[in-house]
């Protein structure tokens, strides 16, 4: 609730044939029965709501009193003058507000696509249950050194960084993670080329917008995510599905077609089958796009998390001919509000880029990004990482070992290499949206894996997070699913 006097009531044109008075006693009861004042609110004095309305005081005297008299207000010596907390009359106004039927607005068919959202809106303070997917270990975060890090760039802040920031990101972060890719990716890039956004989704509505005309075919994996798949539909092209298998992306099923332009893949860790694509197919693709003269997204948006073997080398880093923009998020890396993500193009890509985020967008957050870029600069974030992979390694080992002894014939686990999910097969003909659903009511969240289907057949099964639970919950986690598991009517 506002202070008193903080409330700046803006108040509509006196009619000419109406007394000062009457007029402003007329607009406060308005705004106290449509609530536009609530109930308990104090209203500002009698000297201070005079001096922003440019009247007397002896008229806002004369007015609070006839409406204390009226029963609108109430007045208590020391407490000021509010709006009366038990008006019938208001009661029933508000009542009578909510049996208005809504007005019937006509969506686009952008609209009709934006308001189909595949993501279920969340309470951020609601802590993940077992076994929810895409969840970091917040509680692993080094919070002391972020606090540390935000706390210096507060006392530092000049006037003159409080304008506008680049569209394309703050230099020094930008920076930051071009030289992280060059160890971690074998990624070779101008700092030039990384963009700085908001999210991944706002990574691929920009592309989708750049790069993609009505009619025109993207290819996106099937299954896979559907963030993807419902954000290239909004420009008007032709989604197509291409079939995945244990090892991600069938490169042998591309279609040499003269109107794709575009082909999203997450080749580090496919979503949702967790599959890597190998060295043969990523060079296939790679010649499928020289060959149509075609761009490839790399979404890889949980990579770094590789707990067995050497990680193959991005995509990127084989790209010759510009043809792959890659795409990362810190929201998995180290935690989902703080909105940092980022794209590296091609040379060719990055004036647009930056000219279409200035033109949507304008620029990310600048204060957040200079705090990110001292964490990565000095260490802490490669540590993390390296911290982080060692964790959830162990969870992701002891995740495997529960399903199999408690789950096993009822749900098996493909093999956790990377990542903070697992990928569980249920039995042939299993209803996956069920199970899931049942899950639900014994405190255990899943995601199906038809969820992420398109056309193309997929198995049944579920996706779930292991990583932000310890090793404790993930055991009784595990128990409680058994009972549904097993239950014979799924």
């Amino acid at each position: 609730m506002k202070r008193a006097g903080d409330l700046e009531l803006v108040l509509g044109p006196r009619p000419e044939d109406v007394t000062l008075q009457r007029w402003l006693c007329g607009e406060l009861r308005a705004a106290i029965l449509s609530g536009r004042i609530p109930a308990g609110q104090r209203l500002p004095s009698t000297r201070d709501f005079a001096r922003q309305q440019g009247i007397s005081r002896g008229t806002v005297v004369s007015v609070y009193d006839q409406l204390i008299a009226e029963g609108y207000l109430a007045g208590a010596t020391g407490s000021g003058t509010t709006v009366s907390s038990s008006l019938p009359i208001a009661t029933a106004a508000a009542s009578a507000a909510r049996n208005v039927p809504p007005t019937l607005v006509r969506l686009s068919r952008q609209g009709r696509l934006l308001a189909d959202s595949p993501f279920l809106s969340r309470d951020g303070a609601v802590l993940p249950r077992p076994f929810s997917p895409n969840q970091p270990d917040l509680g692993a975060f080094p919070h002391t050194t972020w606090h540390r890090l935000s706390n210096h760039h507060s006392r530092s802040v000049r006037p003159d960084d409080m304008g506008h920031g680049d569209p394309a990101g703050y230099l020094p972060l930008r920076q930051a993670i071009a030289e992280h890719l060059r160890y971690s990716q074998r990624i070779f890039c101008r700092p030039e080329q990384v963009m700085i956004l908001a999210s991944a989704q706002q990574a691929l509505d920009l592309c989708s917008r750049l790069l993609l005309d009505a009619g025109d075919t993207v290819l996106v994996e099937d299954p896979g995510y559907p963030g993807a798949a419902r954000l290239f539909a909004l420009t008007g092209a032709q989604v197509r599905g291409m079939p995945v298998d244990k090892n991600g992306l069938c490169t042998d099923a591309l279609p040499a077609a003269p109107d794709v332009r575009l082909a999203y893949v997450t080749a580090a860790h496919q979503s949702p089958l967790g599959g890597t694509l190998p060295l043969e197919r990523r060079l296939a693709l790679l010649a499928w796009a020289d060959a149509c003269n075609a761009m490839i997204i790399e979404d890889d948006y949980d990579g770094e998390y590789r707990f067995e073997g050497a990680p193959l080398p991005a995509m990127k880093s084989l790209d010759r001919n510009g043809r792959v923009i890659y795409m990362g998020t810190f929201s998995k890396l180290l935690f989902p509000s703080l909105r940092i993500a980022y794209v590296v193009v091609p040379d060719a890509l990055a004036d647009a880029f930056a000219s279409a985020i200035s033109l949507t967008f304008r620029h990310t957050p600048v204060f957040q990004q200079a705090v990110l870029a001292t964490f990565i600069a000095e260490g802490h974030f490669a540590r993390h990482l390296r911290q982080m992979r060692l964790l959830y390694g162990e969870r992701a080992a002891c995740f495997q070992q529960e399903c199999k002894a408690r789950l096993d014939g009822l749900l098996t686990v493909l093999p956790i290499t990377t990542g903070l999910d697992a990928t569980a097969l249920l039995p042939e003909h299993a209803d996956d949206r069920a199970m899931a659903t049942a899950l639900v009511q014994w405190g255990i969240e899943a995601r199906p894996i038809s969820f992420y289907r398109m056309n193309q057949p997929a198995p049944a099964g579920l996706v779930m997070g292991f990583s932000a639970f310890s090793e404790e919950s993930i055991r009784r986690g595990v128990a409680a699913m058994v009972p549904v598991l097993a239950s014979p009517r799924r």
